[in-house]
């Protein structure tokens, strides 16, 4: 149970019927009523004797308050699956459609159409059984599969399609059950009669709807046996009835052949049952297809006979043991119905010619003589069953769906307290089967293609989804039902959407149409749920195929790019941003580092647990009471809660970095261990970025995790459906991903040798080291969104300027500048083309003609290295004091210092209004580090950065080249 922060009972009125049970009342509270936090048994952690967590819930509008779970309807597998399976499954085609498949299809095309439809179906119905059998299984059916295992986008799109599917399921069979009424009824048919039948039919069906999943069981006991009963009595009539004139139909009236479709002759037409005959068994055996009744139109009308096959999916909330009595209940089902159509199918075959199935629709109703209305019965118990049970179906789906909150439609999600029966569900149902019924005119058959459409859509999700996740490889997928391999469940996915595509294009486009719409609202709009997502399972297993074969040893100049390891201590947002942008496309990681001693982990969660009125259920509880559970995980160790709010504030800032956080103690350690081991394979990380060391510190004064989790407990935060803090509502400043004021980060690491020490350790490890100073100067580059958190480049300084200072030649260019070049490169094409590289070389020059040879090479370094119209820049001679190294001790740096000092006001001369970044090689380190050479040397380092724009700090340190030169 996840706590959803908010009220108290105290601060409204409580109702007659929410009566707060105090724990020593020796009553069980009723199911439905709400139950104080306080009022949980601290012995035992239970309510009233409640000890599951099953029987409990949140209501997200009071938040303090469990309620006592609705109970729950415990079906079986006979009464919960097999039969509401079959009545669904032996519907309208059993009686009022078989001999038309017959008559246009053959016998031998009405068993290749049914044996195609039986293979899709059960290839889908041995995906679901192994899904189901994994694990617990929730309400909501196909649904729930689909978004447990594929996410709340496919699961919500395929739902709501799989709902609709369900409603015109249920008009189709109302439908058909009125035709067969009417042609019983009225000799001539009028429009009223179908409207007045047709709305009365499903008035009754909502009656029995609303009296719950229990009636709704007796009653399809009592339709079970009318209907089997109809079935044996139709079946005797065909065969053992002797020859006799069942009709007889004109040859060009309403009744005709002909006006039923214009492929047939004009010639009136006997109906004609004879007893059974190998003669006309093989006169009906082959193809008769027509134009109009082709066979995408037939096969469509077959296809519906298994759509009753999800029937038991649909009720898995309402049984008491789904895992087992899904798998079991359904395929009996299925081959109890094959069964059942193909002797149905046969006995017809061989008793009536083609022309009569083919005129008549009704032939088995006709041919039963004084015994028709048992298959009137037949007919009306078996479109009845199977609309009541699409229609118990549907609503269920919408209320799962509702409970999700993947669509604003929550007011569905209400069930009543006893059997949890989705009555509001069930009312919108009802009224969308009611305009249903119009689909097509009416049609039994245009109502069918839309229906198969809608269902195969669902089938194939269905099947996808266990192909993944047979595919995936997890440990935890290990389905009980072993009958279904990830090639099964392929070979369904295609066969649905191959048979969606071959019905009917339009309709096929449509539904895919209708299906991205629904998902593409729910990805917008809806929060990351804790349901695992068989989509990463199955990219983890590809990226660690593919990090096999991406050998290190491999690669090429050509094909270099920006791999960061960014070390930063705070969430200082210009220069994650500077990284994201010179990482477009490659690797970037943020490392950041705690120094702690693990062994006292324990103790500090230990002291950050509350009490947890459900102590037992992992639910978690913030450090601040009542106040929700934040995204920051609560009772574990500080390394996780520090990951965590890493990972809060780039999902909030769409940076699309990696985090790794180091524990040691001190931080010279635990970046040193990090630097050495990041990356994965051919995988790491070639540029370390870091900040200047700062010699004070002008952040904010509580630590980044500190003001994550601060921000995430408070009132202003918007919290999503399942109970997590996201950031700040829109139009709300946000502290955090938008610090009102910018600043300079620092690595504080604990002295100057430390600092040096990790620039050595970074080049000894073979790679390049960036120090940023001035990284709040970027803050007008990256300008910052209000309110969401996410960042927008904005265009306010433009130019981004490479420094060059003193000769260079083309055997020292690789290990000099072209690590300058390549990356004021990438950010000039990352921010955009009003961006501008400027490239200034300072060097000394006597006359005119020297420095126009100093720019032909310049100009010679830019076609060679073909970067796009840069400015290039030979700045006249300003004599700098000879640079000098650092020594050991400050008196021995002098000349050094005057250099840094006399080079940071040439770049500040030079340096204009609009430049955004400058880019300048990172000064040699101290040949021998020691405490005395390394402050000596930060000071030199302070001296050349001290005052200037944001300014980064480059020098190599991997083998190989950054910029190629050949093809």
């Amino acid at each position: 149970l996840v706590g959803l922060g908010g009220g108290s009972m105290a601060s409204r009125p409580v109702p007659r019927d929410e009566r707060a049970v105090d724990y020593a009342e020796p009553l069980l509270p009723q199911p439905g009523a709400r139950v104080k936090l306080s009022t949980v048994t601290p012995r035992t952690g239970s309510i009233n004797g409640v000890t599951s967590p099953d029987d409990l819930h949140i209501d997200p509008d009071y938040p303090d308050d469990i309620i006592v779970a609705p109970t729950k309807n415990q079906l079986g597998t006979i009464n919960g699956v097999y039969i509401p399976c079959l009545l669904n499954i032996l519907g309208a085609v059993l009686f009022m459609r078989i001999g038309y498949v017959v008559g246009f299809a053959g016998y031998g095309g009405m068993l290749l159409l049914f044996g195609f439809s039986n293979l899709v179906a059960v290839l889908t119905a041995l995906s679901f059984s192994a899904i189901v059998t994994n694990g617990k299984m929730g309400g909501g059916g196909v649904y729930y599969i689909i978004a447990r295992s594929l996410g709340p986008a496919f699961g919500g799109a395929t739902g709501v399609l799989f709902y609709i599917c369900y409603c015109i399921n249920s008009a189709f069979n109302a439908t058909a059950m009125v035709e067969d009424l009417i042609s019983v009824a009225f000799h001539h048919s009028e429009k009223w009669h179908f409207t007045a039948l047709y709305h009365g039919t499903l008035f009754f069906l909502l009656l029995v709807a609303l009296a719950g999943a229990d009636a709704f069981a007796r009653l399809n006991a009592v339709l079970f046996f009318a209907l089997i009963s109809s079935a044996v009595v139709a079946l005797g009539s065909v065969l053992f009835s002797p020859s006799h004139a069942v009709d007889m139909l004109s040859g060009n009236g309403t009744d005709s052949c002909h006006h039923l479709d214009p492929g047939l002759s004009m010639e009136p037409t006997i109906v004609q049952h004879h007893t059974p005959s190998t003669h006309l068994f093989a006169e009906n055996f082959g193809f008769a297809f027509t134009e109009k009744n082709d066979v995408t139109t037939v096969l469509a009308l077959v296809y519906t006979t298994t759509c009753g096959i999800m029937v038991g999916a649909n009720l898995s909330g309402d049984l008491a043991n789904p895992g087992k009595s899904l798998p079991r209940g359904t395929l009996l089902a299925m081959l109890t119905s094959f069964a059942t159509y193909i002797v149905f199918a046969t006995a017809l075959a061989l008793t009536f010619d083609r022309r009569s199935l083919q005129c008549q629709w009704l032939v088995l109703q006709k041919a039963s003589g004084k015994l028709r209305y048992f298959v009137i019965v037949g007919v009306a118990m078996a479109t009845l069953s199977t609309a009541l049970g699409a229609m118990f179906g549907a609503a269920r789906i919408l209320q799962a769906i509702a409970r999700d909150r993947l669509l604003p439609i929550s007011f569905f999600a209400k069930g009543t307290t006893k059997g949890d029966e989705p009555l509001r569900a069930v009312g919108l149902t009802w009224l969308l089967v009611n305009g249903f019924g119009y689909i097509g005119g009416g049609s039994v058959q245009s109502i069918a293609q839309i229906l198969t459409d809608f269902f195969l859509t669902a089938c194939a999700f269905v099947n996808l989804s266990q192909m993944l996740l047979s595919l995936s490889n997890a440990p935890n997928y290990r389905p009980t039902f072993k009958y279904a391999t990830w090639w099964s469940s392929a070979i369904g996915f295609c066969l649905c959407l191959g048979l969606m595509w071959f019905l009917n294009v339009e309709h096929a486009a449509i539904t895919c149409g209708l299906w991205l719409a629904i998902f593409g609202y729910i990805r917008l709009t809806c929060d990351e749920r804790p349901w695992g997502d068989v989509i990463q399972a199955i990219m983890f297993r590809g990226v660690v195929t593919r990090l096999r074969t991406l050998m290190q040893r491999k690669d090429h100049a050509k094909f270099w790019r920006a791999s960061v390891l960014l070390l930063l201590q705070d969430g200082d947002h210009p220069l994650l941003t500077l990284c994201k942008h010179l990482t477009n496309g490659g690797l970037f990681i943020v490392g950041t580092a705690l120094v702690d001693d693990p062994t006292t982990e324990t103790e500090k969660a230990t002291d950050r647990k509350e009490f947890s009125p459900t102590a037992g259920y992992a639910r978690p509880e913030t450090r601040r009471g009542a106040q929700t559970a934040a995204l920051l995980p609560q009772f574990q160790s500080s390394v996780a809660v520090t990951k965590a709010a890493w990972l809060w504030l780039i999902e909030q800032t769409d940076l699309n970095a990696f985090v790794s956080v180091g524990v040691g103690p001190d931080l010279y350690t635990i970046f040193r261990n990090m630097i050495a081991s990041a990356g994965l394979g051919a995988l790491v990380p070639n540029t370390v970025v870091l900040p200047y060391q700062e010699p004070w510190y002008d952040g904010p004064e509580l630590d980044f995790v500190t003001r994550i989790d601060n921000l995430l407990g408070s009132s202003d935060r918007r919290v999503d459906s399942e109970g997590i803090r996201r950031c700040c509502r829109k139009g709300i400043t946000c502290n955090v991903c938008n610090p009102p004021e910018a600043h300079n980060s620092s690595l504080q690491v604990e002295d100057s040798e430390g600092y040096v020490r990790l620039l050595q350790t970074i080049l000894d490890l073979e790679r390049n080291v960036m120090v940023v100073r001035n990284s709040a100067g970027l803050d007008p580059v990256f300008h910052r969104m209000r309110g969401g958190g996410k960042l927008l480049d904005v265009i306010d300084k433009t130019l981004i300027d490479v420094w060059i200072v003193g000769d260079w030649g083309w055997e020292t260019m690789e290990s000099s500048i072209a690590l300058l070049i390549q990356h004021a490169h990438l950010l000039t094409e990352s921010f955009g083309r009003r961006y501008k590289m400027r490239i200034i070389q300072h060097v000394q020059y006597t006359n005119t003609e020297e420095q126009v040879v100093l720019q032909h090479k310049l100009k010679e370094l830019v076609l060679a290295t073909r970067i796009p119209d840069p400015e290039l820049l030979v700045i006249p001679p300003v004599v700098l004091p000879p640079r000098g190294e650092v020594a050991s001790t400050m008196e021995e740096s002098g000349p050094a210092l005057a250099y840094a000092r006399a080079l940071n006001e040439l770049i500040r001369d030079v340096s204009r209004r609009e430049t955004a970044l400058t880019f300048i090689e990172l000064p040699e380190l101290p040949v021998k580090i020691s405490p005395q050479s390394a402050e000596t040397y930060m000071a030199c380092l302070n001296a050349l950065t001290a005052g200037l724009p944001p300014l980064a700090l480059l020098r190599k340190g991997e083998r190989g080249s950054v910029i190629s030169l050949d093809i």
